[in-house]
C-alpha cells in the first residue's frame, strides 16, 4: 500500500511535467520509473486496479481514425496486449479538431474533455481547438503511442473475409497497401459527407460549414446562414464582425445552451479568451456541466428542473434587458410553446447546442435571427414567410413577409454517414440498436464504433475511454458481454427515443451521467463515494461534474 501511494504521487508529478513540457525538472530516474510504471496493471483515474487476463497472442486490431476516440482506443487496447495500430488520413492527430475553423472553442470544459489518466493542466476552462490538439499530442507522447500511429493513411476499403479476418486496403503517400486484422474499431465519427439544403433559384455563392476557416471568406458580403447548431452560432457571430449583413435562418424554434451560468454568458467569446490568460480564474460552478452532470443535479426530477428553468425564463423576460440572456429566454419560451409537454420536460427533450455567440451578436444589432417555416429564392434575394420569431420579437404575425439581399449562403446543415468502403457486413446504422452505441449485433467479436455517443451534456472522449477499456476487457477474455446485451440495447433505445423526442434524427444523443454509471459497472470501476467526514471531497463529489 505504501509503494502504491508513493507511486501515485510520483506518477501525478510525471503527468504534471508532461502537461508542462517547458519545465526543466524532469530527469532520467523519473522517466525510467514512468516506463516501468505504465507497463504495470495499475492505472490511475477511473481504471480498475486488477490483474488482467492473459494478453491475446498476436491479435491485431486496426483503428480507423486518429481523433480523441482513436487515440484512447489505441492506448487501452495496447495495455491489454493487443497489436493495435491507428490509421489516420491526416498528417497528425486530432481528427476534426485539427482542421476546424478559427474561434472554435470546446463546448465542454477541459475537465470532461480530458482523459481520466491524463488530467488537463490548470483550472477547468473552455480551450481553443488548437490547444486541444496539443493536449492530444502530449497524451500520445506521454503514453508512448507514436509507433502505433500511421498518418497520411487513407482507408479505401475493409472486407470481413470468410476466415473471420479483416482485409483492409489503404493508400499512404501515394502507395497502395493491404493489411489484415482480427478486429476493427472505427473512430471516424458519424459525420462524413456534407449535407446541403436545397436553394432553388438562388444565383449567389453557396458553401458548407466544413469549408469555413475564418470570416475573411465573407468580408463585405451579404451573408445568410442556414442551421441552428454550434457551428452556425460561431460562423454567424464571426461573420457579423466583417460582413456587410448577416441573417441566420432556422425553420423551427431553437434552444441554445449557455457555456456559463453567470454574466460571462453575455459575451462567451470574450469570456473564453479571458480564460486563456495566465492568472485568470474560473470556478467549476460557473460552467454549465455543473448543473447538468453533477450527482446533486441528478437528484432533481424532470419537473423540478423544468420549474427552475421556467422561473429563470420568466424572471429574465420581465427584466427585458435586450441582451444575450433576454434573447435566450425568448427563444426558450418559443421552443417550449411549440412542442407537446414542452414546459413539463423543458430543454431535455432537444439536442441542445452549447453556444450563445449568435445571440450576443443579435442582441448587439450586428445580425438578424429569423425563425420561419419558408424561404423563397429568386436570384440573390431570399424571402421569408410564416414567421415564428425575429430577433426579440415573439410571437410574430404569421402573415409577415420579409426579403433579404444575399450574396452567399453558408449551410450549417450537418453531415451524412458514408461507409461505402466497409464491405462484407450488414449493419443497421441506427446506433441505438448497438450495445452502448458501440457494438453492432452480429459483429461483437469483430467490429466496434467509437464516437457515436454524443452526450446531451458531457464529453465524447470520456465515453470513448470507457468503451475502449470495456472492448479491451471483452476481447481479451477478461470479461464477457451480458447475456442479454441485445435486449439491453433495445431498452436503452426505447428510453432515449422517448426522452429526446424532439431530436428524433440524432441517434447519437444520450444521457451522460447514466451512460457513464452503466459503463463503470460493466468495466468494474465504480466510484467510491467519499465519507461525509472528509467534507471537502464529499462536497466536491456531489456538486462537481
Amino acid at each position: 500500500a505504501n509503494i502504491e501511494r508513493r507511486s501515485k504521487k510520483v506518477l501525478s508529478r510525471l503527468i504534471y511535467n508532461a502537461q508542462n513540457p517547458n519545465r526543466d525538472h524532469r530527469n532520467a530516474a523519473l522517466t525510467k520509473f514512468t516506463n516501468h510504471y505504465l507497463n504495470s496493471t495499475f492505472t490511475m483515474g477511473s481504471s480498475q486496479s486488477s490483474v488482467s487476463a492473459m494478453p491475446p497472442k498476436g491479435e491485431r486490431v486496426l483503428i480507423i481514425g486518429g481523433g480523441p476516440s482513436g487515440l484512447v482506443a489505441l492506448k487501452e487496447l495496447r495495455e491489454k496486449g493487443f497489436d493495435a495500430t491507428v490509421l489516420e488520413k491526416a498528417a497528425g492527430v486530432g481528427g476534426a479538431f485539427r482542421v476546424a475553423y478559427d474561434h472554435m472553442f470546446l463546448t465542454i470544459s477541459t475537465k470532461l474533455m480530458g482523459y481520466s489518466d491524463f488530467a488537463w493542466a490548470g483550472r477547468p476552462r473552455y480551450a481553443p481547438r488548437a490547444e486541444y490538439v496539443e493536449y492530444l499530442e502530449r497524451y500520445v507522447s506521454f503514453f508512448q503511442l507514436e509507433d502505433g500511429l500511421s498518418f497520411n493513411t487513407d482507408v479505401t476499403g475493409a472486407v470481413l473475409k470468410g476466415n473471420g479476418k479483416w482485409e483492409v486496403e489503404a493508400e499512404k503517400d501515394g502507395k497502395k497497401m493491404v493489411m489484415t486484422a482480427d478486429r476493427l474499431i472505427i473512430c471516424t465519427g458519424s459525420n462524413h459527407n456534407p449535407k446541403y439544403a436545397p436553394v432553388p433559384g438562388f444565383t449567389g455563392e453557396t458553401m458548407h460549414s466544413s469549408d469555413w476557416r475564418s470570416n475573411k471568406q465573407v468580408a463585405g458580403k451579404r451573408v445568410m446562414i442556414i442551421g441552428n447548431g454550434e457551428s452556425s452560432a460561431d460562423i454567424a457571430a464571426d461573420s457579423a464582425e466583417i460582413a456587410e449583413s448577416v441573417v441566420l435562418w432556422a425553420r423551427r424554434p431553437i434552444i441554445m445552451g449557455p457555456r456559463f451560468l453567470n454574466e460571462k454568458s453575455k459575451d462567451e467569446l470574450a469570456s473564453m479568451e479571458a480564460m486563456q490568460i495566465k492568472g485568470s480564474r474560473t470556478e467549476m460552478w460557473e460552467m454549465l456541466e455543473t448543473s447538468t452532470t453533477s450527482p446533486v443535479s441528478q437528484l432533481q426530477s424532470p419537473k423540478a428542473y423544468s420549474n427552475i428553468r421556467s422561473d429563470w425564463v420568466e424572471g429574465t423576460l420581465k427584466q427585458a434587458n435586450h441582451d444575450t440572456a433576454h434573447l435566450n429566454a425568448v427563444m426558450f419560451k418559443n421552443a417550449m410553446s411549440s412542442v407537446e409537454d414542452g414546459f413539463k420536460r423543458s430543454d431535455q427533450i432537444f439536442a441542445v447546442p452549447k453556444s450563445l455567440r449568435m445571440l450576443t451578436a443579435t442582441s448587439q444589432g450586428k445580425m438578424d435571427l429569423v425563425i420561419a417555416k419558408k424561404a423563397k429564392y429568386e436570384g440573390k434575394k431570399v424571402t421569408f414567410s410564416e414567421y415564428s420569431q425575429k430577433n426579440f420579437e415573439w410571437p410574430v404575425e404569421a402573415s409577415r413577409v420579409e426579403t433579404y439581399d444575399v450574396d452567399v449562403v453558408i449551410m450549417c446543415t450537418g453531415f451524412k454517414n458514408d461507409f461505402a468502403w466497409l464491405k462484407g457486413v450488414t449493419i443497421d446504422w441506427n446506433c441505438r440498436n448497438w450495445f452502448k452505441n458501440c457494438i453492432p449485433p452480429g459483429y461483437e467479436d469483430k467490429l466496434a464504433f467509437l464516437g457515436w455517443t454524443r452526450p446531451h451534456q458531457g464529453g465524447i472522449p470520456a465515453c470513448s475511454e470507457m468503451l475502449s477499456r470495456y472492448l479491451g476487457q471483452i476481447w481479451s477474455g477478461e470479461k464477457s458481454l451480458p447475456s442479454n446485451w441485445k435486449e439491453q440495447a433495445q431498452v436503452d433505445k426505447k428510453v432515449a427515443e422517448s426522452w429526446y423526442k424532439e431530436a428524433a434524427d440524432y441517434h447519437t444523443v444520450m444521457d451522460y451521467p447514466s451512460f457513464m454509471e452503466s459503463m463503470a459497472k460493466l468495466v468494474g470501476c465504480e466510484i467510491r463515494r467519499p465519507s461525509i467526514f472528509n467534507l471537502k471531497r464529499f462536497v466536491q463529489y456531489y456538486t462537481f461534474p
